[in-house]
């Protein structure tokens, strides 16, 4: 965007101006005969520091086009120095890890991936218990792609994202300013010179990641979307919000328990007294058969996609360059969409992605599941069952779309 509070230097124009220069560099190949083999187009926000009001406009102005025919969006908002930091759509966390495999960082001279990489060895989960840290570390050393975040709220992807179901990725570098001018009159040219990315070495680097990803998008035969790492990312989920309901039930019998065993009075200061807590109805055991049984499924689809992309990329992919793919990209661009549920989130039907968006009550903070995980939240047991069933059912139809996806890829590679 390019609207700012006062001054604006890194939030937005740190972001904005490495957007120009990928627009240059494009601008250089096209008159050297490249041509895209989509359509791609940039964005200059204005509006989204008093509420998204560009963005939101604009997309819900193309929303019929849009749904229809946008493959990604990539976000950048303020940019420093440091560390890559990358959120987004998990269908494409195994590209953007292939993106940033590329890309050389100013300082560190390795790759910005590894150069993350050793950042989450060397501080991984801070605060965390010892055999956590370890088993983040070990991850980290292993895990084919690193972990990227899950988007909430707080920038122009939203619309997108939230309310349209476009794969989305948020793209930025931070984490070694020492900060302090948030939104106030101290972000200016001076601050940023001389404390920031003082000779833009990370504005270049960020045109590097995000040109570099808007090229390959725009390039690519069959659209890199991935579900391995998504159903991966989703199981860690599932099992979270199981995790909160087990607590939420153990919390609240052992708190009945020392209720009436007088624990509360006996510990209480009478100089000093505090309202002893009223007893609570033990929380039901959910059903989560819904949630399992819409993920079972979606792994299934998933597994097979995989077994068919394998098939074509046989000899060199040599089937998938004889294929026409327009119909295979045209469902592959769907499967964010089968995300979505027309009637939105509960108390807010704009929202309409059901497995990311920002908390009700957390402002940009992002709730995975939100549906499920605020009912269990907020002890709306009632609901907590209806929404597993609908978020079960999205995750069902998160695979058929996977499944269409396939079958016009064998289809179309044979």
């Amino acid at each position: 965007h390019h609207d700012a509070w006062v001054n604006g230097a890194e939030d937005p124009v740190s972001g904005t101006g490495p957007l120009m220069e990928e627009m240059r560099a494009l601008g250089a190949l096209l008159k050297q005969g490249w041509k895209p083999k989509r359509t791609i187009i940039y964005c200059a926000w204005d509006g989204e520091e008093p509420g998204l009001l560009g963005s939101t406009e604009w997309a819900e102005e193309h929303a019929v086009e849009l749904e229809r025919k946008a493959a990604v969006y990539i976000n950048s908002d303020s940019n420093g120095r440091g560390f890559l930091e990358v959120a987004g759509s998990h269908t494409l966390e195994k590209f953007i890890n292939g993106v940033a495999r590329d890309i050389e960082d100013p300082e560190a001279k390795v790759t910005v991936w590894k150069r993350l990489q050793a950042r989450r060895l060397a501080g991984a989960a801070e605060g965390r218990a010892a055999e956590r840290q370890a088993a983040d570390r070990q991850e980290a050393r292993t895990r084919a792609d690193l972990r990227i975040g899950a988007l909430g709220s707080g920038s122009d992807y939203t619309a997108f994202l939230d309310h349209l179901g476009i794969a989305s990725v948020n793209l930025g570098f931070d984490d070694e300013d020492d900060g302090g001018i948030y939104h106030s009159i101290y972000d200016d040219f001076y601050w940023y010179t001389h404390f920031s990315d003082t000779d833009f070495a990370y504005g270049r680097v960020l045109a590097q990641t995000a040109g570099t990803s808007v090229i390959r998008l725009a390039d690519a035969e069959l659209l890199p979307l991935d579900f391995d790492n998504f159903t991966d990312t989703l199981r860690r989920y599932i099992d979270e919000v199981q995790k909160l309901a087990r607590d939420k039930r153990e919390q609240t019998v052992e708190r009945n328990r020392q209720i009436d065993e007088g624990v509360f009075a006996q510990v209480d200061d009478p100089r000093h007294p505090r309202t002893i807590p009223a007893r609570e109805t033990v929380p039901p055991f959910l059903n989560f058969a819904p949630l399992e049984n819409g993920f079972a499924a979606l792994l299934r689809t998933a597994k097979a996609y995989d077994e068919a992309l394998a098939h074509a990329s046989e000899n060199g992919g040599d089937g998938l360059a004889r294929a026409s793919l327009r119909e295979v990209n045209a469902r592959l661009i769907a499967i964010e969409r089968a995300m979505t549920l027309k009637e939105g989130l509960p108390n807010r039907d704009w929202f309409k992605h059901q497995i990311y968006a920002p908390g009700f009550y957390t402002g940009y903070g992002v709730k995975t599941l939100p549906a499920v995980r605020e009912s269990i939240e907020q002890k709306d047991w009632k609901l907590a069952e209806e929404e597993i069933a609908r978020v079960g059912k999205v995750l069902e139809n998160t695979g058929e779309a996977i499944e269409g996806a396939t079958a016009e890829l064998l289809r179309a590679a044979r």
